[in-house]
């Protein structure tokens, strides 16, 4: 694992050099996909070459490294901590509303390209990212389910199925006119309703009997 990726006590003295080059590297890599050098990435963020190799080995690490950035946009280790002392119904509502808020940007266009271009130059980088990324993301998830199931809370002999059940309720066909281009992005309204309207179904099927559901208003 990439320095940039490891998590140290405390504010790291280079903290801000750390978060200009990530910064610089994602909107490089969404905009240009692989073909950006490392030169131009630390033009950008206004750092050396030499502050990039002290983070990362290569190129596809700082990929990886951005990408886990992005992923803590949905739930950093510490939340998910937290989440494990709140009601299963709360905890999945609050992950939920991160998960579409971050989904419902059309700059996810960008992502899929930059992930097929890396595919053309080693078929096992798309992999490594998606361990990165949205694989975590469904790793918490799965942990988070299989921990209420263990409360009690939830009735669930497949945590990960059940995982891949309400992350489909809460994208539908909607996510994809937002990422084609058909349709604005969801407001926060639409959001709240889609992830909440999604706990609903989903204990109804996973839910202990009389289990309450989650009501966000």
């Amino acid at each position: 694992m990439s320095d940039v990726q490891k998590r140290k006590p405390g504010r790291p003295k280079d903290h801000s050099k750390r978060e200009a080059l990530l910064d610089a590297a994602r909107q490089l890599f969404l905009t240009r996909g692989m073909d950006v050098t490392l030169e131009e990435i630390a033009l950008t963020a206004n750092v050396s070459k030499a502050t990039i190799y002290s983070k990362v080995a290569n190129k596809e690490e700082l990929v990886e490294a951005v990408i886990r950035r992005e992923s803590d946009l949905t739930v950093t280790d510490d939340e998910l901590l937290q989440s494990e002392s709140l009601p299963i119904g709360e905890a999945l509502h609050a992950f939920g509303v991160r998960y579409l808020n971050f989904i419902n940007r059309r700059e996810l266009h960008g992502w899929d390209r930059l992930i097929a271009s890396a595919a053309t130059r080693d078929p096992d980088l798309p992999r490594k990212f998606f361990a990165a990324g949205p694989g975590r993301g469904q790793a918490i998830l799965v942990k988070m389910i299989a921990h209420a199931s263990g409360r009690g809370e939830l009735e669930v002999s497949n945590a990960t199925m059940a995982a891949d059940n309400l992350a489909g309720l809460w994208l539908g066909f909607e996510n994809l006119e937002v990422k084609l281009g058909a349709r604005e992005p969801l407001s926060e309204d639409e959001i709240d309703e889609r992830v909440s309207l999604g706990i609903t179904l989903f204990m109804r099927l996973y839910g202990p009997q009389n289990a309450i559901c989650v009501d966000s208003n």
